[in-house]
């Protein structure tokens, strides 16, 4: 499959539009139903963080998303990969592991649940946030 690329407005009406195409690309990549729940949660806190991100400082660009199944043409390879891009302020991804977590609080909940839910979760704070998943795919019989 190649790279599907969304150019999103920050706008939270989005975010099932948002989940619709990445749950669809998991799918047709062979993920099962159990980690595409995991996908579809940790790819609405990601992309709902990136829209509250230019709310808050009144950032009108969009975010960009893109899927891909990482597999080869010859079936080799083994994950299918969501990126959110942002261009808000971003946080210290370091300083986030680093601090204690307050559990009655939400904020910062959604880090958190995203790291819980991938195989691999990245946060690159450049230009922006990026936040990078990756869920393993079965292997291919």
């Amino acid at each position: 499959m190649a790279m599907v690329v969304l150019r999103l407005p920050p706008d939270t009406q989005l975010v099932g539009l948002a989940r619709l195409v990445v749950i669809t690309a998991a799918r047709d990549a062979g993920l099962d139903d159990e980690r595409i729940e995991d996908l579809r949660l940790a790819v609405s806190e990601a992309i709902t963080n990136a829209m509250l991100a230019h709310s808050r400082n009144g950032c009108h660009e969009p975010i960009s998303l893109s899927v891909e199944d990482l597999r080869s043409a010859d079936g080799t390879g083994d994950a299918f990969a969501v990126t959110v891009q942002d261009e808000g302020p971003g946080f210290d991804p370091e300083a986030c592991a680093a601090r204690e977590r307050e559990w009655s609080e939400e904020n910062g909940l959604g880090l958190t649940l995203i790291k819980g839910l991938a195989d691999h979760a990245e946060f690159v704070r450049e230009g922006g946030m990026r936040v990078q998943l990756r869920f393993d795919l079965p292997a291919a019989v």
